[in-house]
C-alpha cells in the first residue's frame, strides 16, 4: 500500500557533469506527470515520462533535472565571424519590421547557440543522458520508498479507525433489543392509561401487531450487516495492496450511505451517537484514502 505523497532526489558529479534530479509527488485522482528539462535534454522528456508511468500509477507527480557541465564556465568565445553574421541577421530583422534604435550588443549575446552550436550541444546532451537516466531511475527509487513508509502510515490508521467503527457496531447490535424493549413498554403504558381514563378496549393483539410494525420499520440488521462485511472487505484490500485508492474510496462511500440509513432507522439516541462515531471515522477514513495510490 503506498501513498501519493513523497520525494525523491539522486545527483552526481564527476569530471565532465553535474547533474541534479528531483521528483516529487502528491495525490491526484490520476495520475499527472510534468517534466522539467535543460534544453539540451528536452528531446528525452518522453523517455523519462515512460520511465515514470512505469513505476507509478497516480499522484501529480513532477520531476525536474539540472545538468551543468563541468567546463560550462570556461566555454571559449564565440568567433567574431559568428558574432558579425548575428548582428546583421539581427539588423535586417529590425529594418525589415521597420523598428527604429540599434542592436545592442547584449542582445546579440543572448542569440541561442551563438556560444555552443547546436551539434555541441547535441553530443553534450548525449554523453549527458545515460547518468541523467540512472539518476532519474535513483530518485524514482527514493520517491517509491517514500510513498511506501507514508503508506504504511496510513494503514496503520485506518486499520485503527476500522477497529474503532467495529466497536460501535457492536454497540449498535447490542442496543437493538432494548430499543424494541423500551417501545413495548411504553406503548403498555399508554394503553394502560387509556384504559384507566376512558375505558377504552384495546385487543392485546393490536399491540402486538404494533409492536411487530415499529420493529419492522425500526429493523438495522441489515445494514448493520452491511457494515460489518464493508469493514472486512475494506481490511481485506489494505492487506492485498496495490492500486487500491480508487476501490477505497468507492467502498467509504457505501460505507457512508449505510450508516445515514441505519441513523435515520435507529429511533434511539444512543444507536444515533453510534452513528455519528462512525460517520466521524469515515470522514478521517474517506480523507487517508484519498491518497492512497
Amino acid at each position: 500500500m503506498n501513498s501519493m505523497t513523497g520525494f525523491g532526489r539522486a545527483s552526481r558529479r564527476d569530471r565532465r557533469f553535474d547533474v541534479e534530479v528531483e521528483a516529487r509527488s502528491v495525490n491526484h485522482r490520476f495520475l499527472s506527470l510534468k517534466v522539467s528539462l535543460p534544453e539540451p535534454l528536452s528531446r528525452y522528456e518522453p523517455d523519462i515520462e515512460q520511465l515514470v508511468r512505469g513505476r507509478l500509477a497516480r499522484g501529480s507527480v513532477t520531476l525536474s533535472a539540472t545538468m551543468k557541465a563541468a567546463d560550462e564556465d570556461a566555454l571559449p568565445l564565440p568567433p567574431p565571424a559568428r558574432v558579425k553574421q548575428a548582428y546583421r541577421s539581427l539588423d535586417a530583422m529590425r529594418r525589415s519590421l521597420g523598428l527604429k534604435g540599434e542592436i545592442s550588443f547584449e542582445s546579440i549575446l543572448g542569440i541561442p547557440g551563438l556560444f555552443a552550436p547546436a551539434n555541441h550541444r547535441d553530443e553534450r546532451a548525449r554523453e549527458a543522458w545515460p547518468a541523467l537516466r540512472k539518476l532519474v531511475e535513483k530518485a524514482l527509487d527514493d520517491l517509491a520508498r517514500m510513498r511506501a513508509r507514508e503508506g504504511e502510515t496510513i494503514r496503520r490508521d485506518l486499520f485503527g479507525r476500522l477497529d474503532a467503527i467495529e466497536r460501535q457496531l457492536k454497540r449498535i447490535g447490542e442496543r437493538g433489543p432494548a430499543v424494541l424493549e423500551t417501545y413495548q413498554r411504553r406503548l403498555d403504558e399508554r394503553i394502560g392509561a387509556l384504559l384507566t381514563q376512558k375505558g377504552m378496549e384495546v385487543a392485546r393483539q393490536d399491540v402486538v401487531k404494533e409492536v411487530a410494525v415499529f420493529a419492522d420499520r425500526c429493523d438495522i440488521s441489515e445494514e448493520l450487516q452491511r457494515l460489518g462485511a464493508h469493514v472486512g472487505n475494506f481490511r481485506r484490500i489494505v492487506k492485498d495492496g496495490g492500486q487500491i485508492g480508487r476501490r477505497l474510496d468507492f467502498l467509504t462511500q457505501e460505507m457512508v450511505r449505510e450508516t445515514n440509513t441505519l441513523a435515520s432507522k435507529g429511533s434511539d439516541a444512543a444507536i444515533s451517537a453510534a452513528a455519528v462515531e462512525i460517520k466521524a471515522e469515515l470522514e478521517k477514513i474517506k480523507e487517508q484514502a484519498e491518497n492512497v495510490e
